[in-house]
C-alpha cells in the first residue's frame, strides 16, 4: 500500500512518540535513583494534585482515542493500522507509569517528568499538523470524521499538558518569591544594630542561618556541574593521559566490544538458519550452517573475543587502581593535622581499600552497560522488523515492567544498603580498636564489655545484610516472573505466525534465543542501579578525602627557610582550633638564638599549641610566627620541619627495626650516625643487649619496647636530625629517674647552641 508523505510521517511519529517519552523518563529516573543526592531539586510541590489530575485526563484522551478506533471499526468497517494501535497502547503504558510514580512519591524530582512532557507536547503538535494534512487529502467521506475526532483529542491533550506546565511553573514562581522575601528579611535582620526594638537574639540568628542553609541546600542540591566536578577529581587517575600504549589498548578494547556485539547479533540468526536447513525449510547446506554456528560460539566463548578483551584491558585496570590508590594515599599524607585529628584511621583505611571500586565502575559502564545497551537495541530492532510491531509492544511492556519494579526496589534498597555500609564501618572500627587497644582493655577489665559491643555491631551488620538479601531475592523473583510473562507472550505471537505460514520453525527457535540474549541485558539493567549505587556509596568517603583541602597551605612562591641561629619570635599570636574559643590570645614572645625556654602551665593552657604553631601544623588565627626574622607562612613546609626537631610526649614507632625507626629522622644517615645518636640518647647499650640488636623488630607502634625505650628512640631521632630548634614535649615523662639523668646529659648536649622549647 503506497502511503503519501504526511501519512508516512504519521506512522513514524506513532512509533517514536512513546519510545522517546519512555527513554527520556527511564534515563532521568535511573539517574535520580543511582545519584539521589546529585539528581536535581527535591521538593513537595504545593499543587501536585492538580498536575496529577491533568496527567490523568491526558491519559484518558488516549483511552478515548482507543474507543474512537473501535467505533471506526464498527461504524465505518475501517480497521486501524498496527502502528496506531501500538502507539496508543504504549502511550497509555508510559504515561500511566509516570502517573503511578508521581502519585506514589512524597518528594518529587520534577525534571524526571517535565522533560518527557516537553517531548510529548512537541510530538502532539506535530501530530496535529499531520492529521490536518491528512484531512486535506482527497479521500472517502468516512475517513474525515474519525481523523477530526483524533485531531480534537490531540488538541485537548496539548491543552492539558500546557495547563500542567502553567500550574507547575506558576507555583515554582511563588516559591521563588517566598524564598527571595525570606532571604531579604534575613539580610535586613542581620543589618539591624543590636539594642534596637527589632533586634534578633542569638538564637534568632541561628534560626536564620539554618533557614538560609536550608534554602541554599534546596537550590544547590543536585547541581550537575558540582557532580561532575566531584568525580572529575578521579578522572586523571583513571585515564592514562601520558601512556600511548595503554590508550591504544583502550581503542582495541572498543573494537573487541563491537565484535562481541556483532557476534551476539549473528548467533540467534545462525541458530535459526541451522534449524531451517535441517528441516528442509531452507536450501542451505546444514554442514556449512553448523560450522558457521560453531565458529560464532567459539568467538563468544571465554576462549574467544572475551579473552582478548581481558588481555587488553587488564593493564589499564591495574594502572587505574594503582594510580588512584597511590594518589589517595599521597593526598592523605599531604593534608593538615586538623584533618587527621578529625578522621579515624579505620575510615581512611576503608576509603583507600575502596579506591579500586572506581575502576570497577568504569568496567561496569564500559564492558557491561554499553554492550548490554547495544544488545538490547539490536535485539529490539531486529525482532520488531522480523515479527511486527506487536512483538515490539511486548518487548516495551516487559522493559517498562522491569523499570517500574527496579525503581521501586532500588528506592527501598538504597537506604538499606547505606545502613549496611554504616554498620560494616562500625563493626570494622570496633574490631580494629579492640585489637589495637587490647592491652588497655585487658588492664581495665573491659574484655566482656568489648566483646558485647563487638557482638552487637556484628549482629547489626548481619541483620542489615539479611534484610538487603531478602529484598534482593524478592526483587529478582518479580523480575523473573516479568521476563517469563513477556517471553511467553512473544512466543505465543510467533507460534500464531508459524501456524499461519508467516514464520518458520527456525524463526521460533531464533526468537527464543534472542529472548535469552534480550533478557540478559534487561536483567543486568535491573540491577545496574543497585550496583552503581553500591559503588558510589563505597567511593563517597574516597571522594570526600580527595576533595579535602589542607588548612595549612604552602605559598606557590615559597622559598626554603634560611636558618641562621634559631631566633624565634611570636608577634601578637591568636590561635584557636574551632574558630570559636581562642587558645592563645595576643601572645608576644621573643627567643634569642641558643636560648632554652620552658613552657609551664596547667593542661589546656596552650603549651603544646605553641609547639604546633612553631612546626606549622596549624596556622595562627592572627599575628605571625617568625624564625630568624622569616614569617613561616612565607617559606616551604619541608624546610621548617627540617630545621625543627621534635620529641613528642607519645612518640610513634613504625612497624620495622630499631635502626629504621631511628633513621627515619634523616634517611641519608649512615649506621654510625645512628649509633652515635642512640649513644647520646642513652639507649645504645640497651639496644645492643637486644637479641637482634639494631635489627630488632619493634612491633606495631613499638609494643615490643618499654615506654622509656620508645621515648629514648624518639630522642635519638632528634639527635640524628641535628636541628636548629628543638621542641621537647615532656620528653622524659616516661622514663625512670636513673634513665632521666642519663637523658638529661644527652639533652644538654643536644640543646647546646640550639634554641630549645621545653614543655614541662
Amino acid at each position: 500500500m503506497n502511503l503519501d508523505f504526511p501519512l508516512q510521517l504519521l506512522v513514524v511519529l506513532h512509533y517514536t512518540y512513546p519510545l522517546a517519552v519512555f527513554l527520556c523518563f527511564a534515563v532521568t529516573s535511573i539517574t535520580a535513583i543511582c545519584l539521589p543526592s546529585l539528581g536535581g531539586t527535591i521538593r513537595t510541590h504545593t499543587k501536585k494534585f492538580p498536575i496529577c489530575c491533568c496527567l490523568f485526563l491526558f491519559i484518558g484522551c488516549f483511552c478515548l482515542e482507543g474507543a474512537l478506533e473501535v467505533a471506526e471499526v464498527i461504524i465505518w468497517h475501517h480497521w486501524p493500522s498496527e502502528d496506531a494501535i501500538v502507539s496508543l497502547l504504549l502511550c497509555i503504558l508510559v504515561f500511566g507509569m509516570e502517573l503511578d510514580v508521581l502519585t506514589g512519591a512524597s518528594n518529587v524530582i520534577w525534571y524526571r517528568f517535565y522533560g518527557s512532557w516537553v517531548i510529548a507536547l512537541l510530538c502532539d503538535l506535530a501530530n496535529i499538523v499531520l492529521l490536518l494534512a491528512q484531512i486535506q487529502n482527497p479521500s472517502t467521506n468516512y475517513d474525515r470524521l474519525p481523523v477530526l475526532g483524533h485531531a480534537f483529542l490531540v488538541v485537548v491533550r496539548c491543552v492539558l499538558m500546557l495547563s500542567a506546565f502553567k500550574i507547575y511553573f506558576s507555583c515554582e514562581s511563588q516559591v521563588e518569591h517566598r524564598e527571595r522575601d525570606s532571604k531579604r528579611s534575613l539580610l535586613s535582620n542581620a543589618k539591624r544594630k543590636p539594642g534596637g526594638g527589632n533586634t534578633v537574639a542569638n538564637g534568632g540568628y541561628g534560626a536564620s542561618s539554618s533557614a538560609t542553609s536550608s534554602i541554599a541546600g534546596n537550590t544547590e542540591k543536585g547541581n550537575w556541574l558540582d557532580s561532575v566536578r566531584k568525580f572529575s577529581t578521579l578522572f586523571p587517575y583513571i585515564w592514562p593521559a601520558n601512556n600511548r600504549c595503554l590508550q591504544l589498548r583502550v581503542g582495541l578494547v572498543g573494537l573487541c566490544l563491537l565484535a562481541e556485539n556483532t557476534v551476539n547479533f549473528l548467533q540467534p540468526r545462525q541458530y535459526g538458519a541451522v534449524i531451517d536447513s535441517l528441516n528442509g525449510a531452507s536450501a542451505k547446506d546444514p554442514w556449512v550452517q553448523v560450522a558457521v554456528f560453531t565458529g560464532l560460539q567459539l568467538l563468544s566463548s571465554d576462549a574467544g573475543i572475551p579473552l582478548v578483551r581481558q588481555f587488553l584491558w587488564k593493564p589499564l585496570k591495574c594502572y587505574s587502581e594503582e594510580a588512584l590508590t597511590v594518589a589517595a594515599y599521597s593526598h592523605i599524607m599531604n593534608l593538615s593535622l586538623a584533618f587527621h585529628n578529625s578522621k579515624s584511621s579505620s575510615d581512611l583505611n576503608m576509603a583507600l581499600l575502596n579506591a579500586g571500586t572506581v575502576s570497577g565502575l568504569l568496567e561496569v559502564v564500559c564492558f557491561r552497560t554499553l554492550p548490554a545497551l547495544v544488545d538490547l537495541v539490536v535485539a529490539f530492532t531486529y525482532l520488531l522488523i522480523k515479527f511486527g510491531p506487536y512483538e515490539g509492544f511486548i518487548i516495551v511492556v516487559t522493559v517498562a515492567a522491569f523499570v517500574q519494579t527496579t525503581s521501586r526496589s532500588i528506592s527501598v534498597l538504597r537506604e538499606q544498603r547505606r545502613g549496611l555500609v554504616e554498620s560494616h564501618l562500625k563493626e570494622s572500627s570496633i574490631r580494629q580498636s579492640g585489637i589495637t587497644g587490647w592491652e588497655t582493655i585487658v588492664a581495665h577489665n573491659g574484655v566482656s564489655h568489648q566483646n558485647a559491643c563487638y557482638s552487637e555491631a556484628v549482629g547489626s551488620y548481619i541483620r542489615a545484610s539479611q534484610s538487603v538479601s531478602w529484598w534482593v531475592s524478592l526483587t529478582n523473583a518479580l523480575r523473573s516472573l516479568t521476563v517469563l510473562a513477556g517471553q511467553l507472550a512473544g512466543a505465543l505471537l510467533v507460534v500464531y505466525q508459524v501456524t499461519n505460514g508467516r514464520a518458520t520453525a527456525g524463526d521460533f527457535i531464533m526468537l527464543l534465543t534472542y529472548w535469552s540474549r534480550f533478557t540478559s541485558p534487561i536483567t543486568f539493567f535491573s540491577s545496574l542501579g543497585g550496583t552503581i549505587s553500591q559503588i558510589l556509596m563505597n567511593t563517597e568517603k574516597l571522594l570526600e578525602i580527595m576533595q579535602a583541602e589542607p588548612t595549612v597551605i604552602e605559598k606557590p612562591d615559597a622559598e626554603p627557610l634560611q636558618p641562621v641561629g634559631g631566633q624565634v619570635e611570636l608577634v601578637n599570636v591568636y590561635s584557636s582550633y574551632d574558630r570559636v574559643r581562642d587558645v592563645l590570645r595576643g601572645l608576644h614572645l621573643f627567643v634569642p638564638p641558643g636560648t632554652i625556654v620552658a613552657l609551664v602551665g596547667m593542661s589546656g593552657a596552650g603549651k603544646s599549641t605553641i609547639l604546633r604553631l612553631l612546626s606549622r601544623f596549624y596556622d595562627v588565627t592572627k599575628g605571625a610566627v617568625r624564625i630568624d626574622g622569616q614569617d613561616i607562612r612565607d617559606v616551604t613546609l619541608s624546610s621548617i620541619h627540617e630545621c625543627i626537631g621534635i620529641v613528642p610526649q607519645n612518640p610513634f614507632l613504625f612497624e620495622g627495626t630499631v635502626l629504621s625507626n631511628v633513621r627515619c629522622a634523616r634517611l641519608a644517615a649512615s649506621d654510625k650516625d645512628v649509633y652515635n645518636a642512640c649513644k647520646a640518647a642513652a639507649i645504645h647499650d640497651q639496644i645492643c643487649r637486644f637479641p637482634d640488636g639494631y635489627d630488632t623488630e619493634v612491633g606495631e607502634r613499638g609494643v615490643r619496647l618499654s615506654g622509656g625505650e620508645v621515648q629514648r628512640i624518639a630522642i635519638a631521632r632528634a639527635f640524628l636530625q641535628k636541628p636548629s630548634i628543638v621542641l621537647l614535649d615532656e620528653a622524659t615523662s616516661s622514663v625512670d629517674t636513673v634513665t632521666e639523668q642519663k637523658i638529661q646529659e644527652g639533652l644538654r648536649a643536644l640543646c647546646q647552641g640550639r634554641t630549645t622549647f621545653i614543655v614541662a
